[in-house]
């Protein structure tokens, strides 16, 4: 195949496939309430996987805190390996990100 070719097939793949997808009018859509499949979604797969994220950010953050210490960046160290995780798994509401 020569080069124009492939070139031209791949323009027309990537228009069919975006005329496939939703349109910007899907996308502007104002949905401030989250669904309930966004609810259920979120309480059966991104808490659980937000608590182990914490409970293992909190284990990195105790066995490195000595150098964070050492270093000066133990409040920066705890906000990304504690506070990020629980905040994410047990402050936000269901369904928002």
């Amino acid at each position: 195949m020569s080069l124009r070719k492939g070139f031209v097939v791949g323009v027309i793949v990537v228009v069919f496939a975006s005329l496939l997808g939703p349109s910007p009018v899907v996308w502007a859509e104002d949905t401030d309430e989250p669904t309930g499949t966004e609810i259920t979604l979120d309480l059966a797969i991104a808490r659980p996987v937000g608590f182990a994220s914490l409970v293992c950010g909190t284990t990195i953050f105790v066995v490195s805190f000595p150098f964070a210490l050492v270093a000066g960046s133990s409040k920066k160290t705890a906000d990304a390996l504690v506070s990020a995780p629980y905040n994410f798994t047990f402050v936000r509401d269901l369904g928002e990100y």
